[in-house]
């Protein structure tokens, strides 16, 4: 059975979920099915046009605690400087399709987590997505090329656009089968309806 794995290299929790995902359900002999979506894509605004709410001051503390406290349980690493503002992850998001093409996406994926989360880099910069497709074994200069292009643009484009007709709105998002399940905090959800299912 594959399991669908929605994420976005922008977002922390789909970090969290990604260094875990793979052993929390390997019992149950399930593969992941990593699908890479932009968020840009996937937001969905506020009725009429409304502004967001902002997090007051209270709910941001805890959600950083929130976020921290995962990471440790977990063993994933955090760095405490993040680069500002927040870097854009689609060339990163498509670089992964590239690596997923070639077979070769998990040696590409897992380091360019990394990058982005425990050494806090710009993953927006192109010198640091020609190093990733380079340690995942590709030819740097030939992959970089393709990720770039107008083909893996509107790869990306539809297939994020593609998860917000099945209804995702953020990530991580699992399915099994019709159900969503949205967040790093979702597992133990996805597991009974793994073994329902297999029952």
């Amino acid at each position: 059975m594959r399991l669908p794995f929605y994420f976005d290299y922008a977002c922390p929790w789909a970090y969290l979920a990604s260094c875990r995902v793979e052993p929390y359900f390997r019992d149950l002999g399930v593969e992941v099915d990593f699908r890479p979506v932009s968020l840009k894509i996937l937001h969905e605004p506020a009725p009429d046009g409304a502004a967001r709410p902002r997090l007051g001051e209270r709910k941001q503390r805890n959600y950083l605690a929130d976020l921290l406290h995962w990471a440790e349980m977990i063993g994933a690493e955090i760095a405490a400087d993040q680069p500002k503002p927040r870097p854009d992850s689609d060339l990163l998001l498509q670089a992964a399709l590239v690596a997923r093409d070639a077979d070769r996406f998990r040696e590409f994926h897992y380091p360019a987590y990394r990058a982005r989360w425990a050494e806090g880099r710009d993953i927006g910069a192109p010198e640091l997505v020609r190093e990733l497709l380079e340690g995942a074994g590709l030819d740097p200069d030939a992959a970089l090329e393709r990720a770039r292009s107008d083909e893996l643009r509107a790869r990306l484009e539809r297939e994020s656009r593609d998860a917000v007709a099945r209804g995702v709105f953020g990530v991580p998002t699992l399915f099994v089968g019709d159900e969503m399940f949205w967040g790093n905090d979702r597992f133990e959800l996805v597991r009974y309806f793994l073994q329902k299912r297999g029952a």
